[in-house]
């Protein structure tokens, strides 16, 4: 059983991994808490669930910030109660819903895996926090599934054991991706879809932790020392006036695209006919859009503050990093990048599509099934109404 406040996307495709990994020796469940609009306000970024997807929906109608925390607590209970699964995939632990699955896990002599992508640098932390966060996670869940390597380092530092952490939670379909953008690029133009010869993109909310005016004020920079390629931007949120009004004061404000915010479809000619993907947030546990921009085959340009840049981002090889507060810095890797041959940016884009290669939701699924083969002679409890004798996770 996998349970997740609202399902995007990539959430699917991880479902649709576990599903492949436990094949025909296991039943695979999903709790999705609510479908109306999740945790981001105002954005809805999730779609309609694939027909005959085994995933229950709570309140189907009802946002994350307006449904009751203890309502779902409860709901997540009684579903738990029902389908009696021998494990549950848990995100995070820091809602009520989230640990009311653990908890029923615990009590009902279940495996809990906790799945996770904080990090220690993505907050100010206090040792008497961090100590009772600790207790927490040893308390209620006996497995981790991280992100990549800073999650992993932050796991250890709150003492949890080295062989209890696996890998790859934050995967996206990438086949999918590159599918469409493949074909994209054969039925079509970037000139097609309205967009500039050459630019820059970034996709994600307009937030102040996603550090877009920074990346704006860098490319003005850089076209005021001579750079060309224009800048792509697709999202939306609570700072796009104010970067609507900084563009619009510039000369350059004709080669700066405000796409607004597109769901996952939409968003493929944008990731197709860009020439770099730049995100240069200054707090981003992961940063998925990195993958989707991999996934194409793109080059990088990533802040060293996100927390897949250590996993994916080669410096030199598919991409490069830099310090997120520093503009002049961001404008230098926005020329090295324009100044680089066609043939290399080819390279570096082919580096990027064998290194997301790994990150898929297959191996997501053989993590958790890893998990499964190890604890195929534990015994468990039985609990009333079990809708199957079958594998459940």
């Amino acid at each position: 059983m996998v349970l997740w406040i609202d399902w995007y996307p990539y959430h699917v495709a991880r479902f649709k991994g576990l599903q492949a990994a436990f094949g025909v020796n296991g039943k695979v469940r999903g709790i999705e808490l609510v479908g109306g609009i999740g945790v981001h306000a105002g954005l809805k970024f999730r779609e309609e669930l694939p027909p005959g997807l085994p995933v229950d929906t709570l309140l189907p109608e009802r946002s994350w910030q307006e449904a009751s925390k203890l309502a779902l607590a409860f709901a997540v209970w009684r579903k738990l109660q029902e389908l009696g699964p021998e494990m549950v995939l848990v995100p995070g632990y820091y809602t009520l819903p989230a640990i009311a699955a653990a908890v029923w896990a615990k009590a009902h002599r279940r495996t809990s895996v906790l799945m996770t992508e904080s990090g220690a640098a993505d907050h100010v932390r206090t040792a008497w926090k961090e100590k009772a966060k600790s207790i927490l996670i040893r308390t209620l869940f006996d497995w981790m599934v991280a992100g990549g390597a800073a999650h992993v380092r932050y796991l250890r530092e709150l003492g949890i054991q080295a062989n209890r952490i696996l890998n790859f939670y934050d995967v996206v379909d990438n086949d999918e991706l590159r599918n469409r953008s493949m074909g994209l690029r054969r039925s079509s133009s970037g000139a097609g879809h309205n967009l500039p010869k050459k630019y820059f993109l970034y996709v994600g909310r307009l937030a102040p932790e996603k550090n877009v005016t920074g990346l704006l004020n860098a490319w003005l920079n850089y076209r005021a020392s001579g750079g060309q390629w224009s800048l792509v931007l697709a999202g939306d949120g609570p700072e796009a006036s104010s970067l609507k009004s900084l563009a619009s004061q510039s000369c350059f404000a004709a080669d700066v695209i405000f796409a607004g915010h597109r769901n996952q479809s939409a968003l493929s000619p944008f990731f197709s006919f860009a020439k770099c993907f730049v995100l240069p947030s200054v707090r981003e546990p992961w940063g998925l859009v990195v993958n989707e921009a991999m996934a194409v085959g793109l080059p990088l340009i990533v802040s060293n503050r996100c927390g897949c840049a250590e996993d994916l981002v080669e410096k030199g090889r598919n991409g490069l990093l830099f310090d997120p507060e520093d503009n002049e810095q961001l404008a230098a890797c926005l020329h090295e990048i324009e100044e680089t041959s066609p043939p290399e940016l080819t390279r570096m884009g082919e580096r990027s599509l064998e290194i997301i290669a790994r990150f898929s939701p297959e191996n997501f699924g053989n993590e958790i099934v890893n998990i499964a083969n190890r604890l195929e002679h534990r015994d468990v409890r039985p609990v009333r109404k079990t809708a199957s004798p079958e594998r459940v996770a």
